[in-house]
């Protein structure tokens, strides 16, 4: 259906001006007599390309009977309408998507418009700009029969994705072929920032310092997702420059962030750990079998004692040599020279519950129950919602066990920053001591197993006995 037909008419004048240039200056320019390309006209003496003459019979075949409308779809479960863009030639049509979505208020059936006048630019410039690349076509084109809606389609989109880049479509594309681990956060990302749009197209040369600022106080409730996403943002907006600009064809010529920064996110420090008496009773909690509370209850524990292991390695950790885990830590190993590699020694406090989780190819058999680790976290979450509700910690989730480690390592324990750096598996402070030093992890291992000893306060005599029911030391 089409809402301006003004445009339509304009753009259609536009084309017959461009056809009428080609016409004048194929006219002026002299041919070789003798060509069979040639014809003469006595009535004028010029020579014209019979080659053009027929391009221009097809040409104004197009211009007759190539349109651009605006066309709605049916209305999905949420009450929405997708907007496309028609292309019609002749009895063939090909829609074409712009990425804008209307709910109830922003759609009339009666008169089948858009209400949202915001959103009525954003498909009348990309209907405009289609119609801008058929009459570049058309004006260029010196040969050939008068194409189908499809290869018309086709073409403009080609001509609009050269002038135009869309930062959905390339993101999107960006995050199919890149090896990372966060593609599911970049997609995150494209959701959240659709939703801020209300629509899903966004090119380049609109993402600005304002756009970007209008962004960050969408996400103003959301710290860590300002700094997550629009960092993402920036990595993806440079990934394209690198791309498609060369020595000779700048395509992206603006870099917003060379003038914003991205706000980083401000970690309060240690409010993530339990306290002692917290632990505990997430500790002495006593779930029913075969539930989520039970693994969770479990895993919490194993985490703590095994020096803050993350649920993605325990999911997937395989090498167990006289009672020591040797792993390369997921989250960091690809990052860092040493692949992020550490011993943790099994404390006999915990060999119980080593024993109940026991798989066959890996130490722990979460993997045959969980297809992924991401589905393995998911759960433990699930069930240390349940054990939080019923021991007073609200929002207490999995990674806190970590957190816990560190801070009872350093505050309880006195280690230094440097031990428990190590034990966390972090890259140290020390980068040139730890030229010179040669790997031992004896000693972050002495330092868990005193920690142990001291929070379910245990001797020698009570190590390897079934974890009960614990006072606070």
């Amino acid at each position: 259906m089409e809402i301006f037909s003004k445009f339509e008419q304009q753009n259609r004048r536009k084309i017959a001006a461009k056809m009428a240039q080609k016409v004048k200056i194929a006219a002026k320019s002299p041919q070789k007599t003798g060509s069979k390309l040639t014809q003469k006209r006595p009535d004028e003496g010029l020579y014209i390309d019979a080659r053009i003459g027929s391009s221009i019979n097809n040409l104004k075949k197009i211009i007759k009977m190539a349109t651009i409308s605006i066309e709605f779809g049916k209305e999905s479960s949420q009450k929405t309408r997708e907007v496309y863009l028609l292309v019609r030639q002749g009895k063939t049509r090909q829609r074409v998507k712009t990425g804008v979505r209307l709910n109830e208020q922003e759609y009339s059936p009666k008169t089948k418009k858009i209400k949202s006048i915001e959103k009525a630019r954003i498909v009348e410039k990309l209907r405009l700009d289609l119609i801008d690349n058929m009459s570049n076509l058309a004006a260029g084109s010196v040969t050939g029969a008068p194409d189908d809606a499809h290869t018309i389609t086709k073409k403009i989109i080609k001509k609009q994705e050269k002038k135009e880049l869309e930062f959905f479509a390339y993101a999107e594309d960006w995050v199919s072929r890149a090896k990372i681990k966060g593609a599911k956060n970049y997609l995150t990302m494209l959701n959240t920032l659709e939703k801020f749009l209300e629509c899903r197209k966004l090119f380049f040369q609109e993402i600005t310092v304002t756009f970007l600022k209008d962004f960050e106080a969408f996400l103003d409730d959301r710290p860590r997702a300002q700094s997550l996403y629009i960092g993402q943002m920036r990595h993806i907006f440079r990934e394209a420059m690198l791309e498609y600009n060369t020595d000779d064809e700048i395509v992206i010529k603006n870099d917003p962030f060379l003038r914003y920064k991205a706000p980083k996110q401000v970690l309060k420090k240690g409010v993530r750990a339990l306290s002692l008496e917290q632990l505990m009773k997430v500790v002495n909690y006593q779930p029913k079998k075969n539930t989520l509370a039970e693994l969770a209850h479990d895993c919490f524990i194993l985490s703590f004692c095994l020096m803050g292991m993350n649920s993605v390695d325990m999911y997937h950790v395989s090498c167990l040599e006289n009672g020591t885990i040797k792993y390369k830590r997921t989250k960091t190993k690809d990052r860092r020279s040493d692949e992020a590699y550490i011993e943790v020694k099994v404390h006999p406090y915990i060999q119980p519950l080593m024993e109940k989780w026991k798989g066959d190819d890996r130490i722990f058999r979460f993997y045959k129950k969980y297809y992924c680790a991401e589905c393995f976290n998911q759960n433990l979450n699930i069930g240390l919602k349940t054990i939080g509700k019923a021991v007073g910690i609200s929002k207490l989730q999995f990674y806190q066990a970590r957190h816990t480690f560190a801070t009872l390592s350093r505050n309880l324990m006195k280690f230094s920053k440097g031990d428990v750096d190590e034990a966390l598996n972090h890259v140290g402070t020390f980068d040139i001591a730890d030229v010179y030093i040669t790997k031992d992890f004896s000693i972050i291992n002495d330092n868990n197993f005193k920690l142990i000893d001291k929070v379910f306060n245990l001797t020698k005599s009570k190590r390897g006995r079934k974890p009960k029911k614990q006072e606070v030391a």
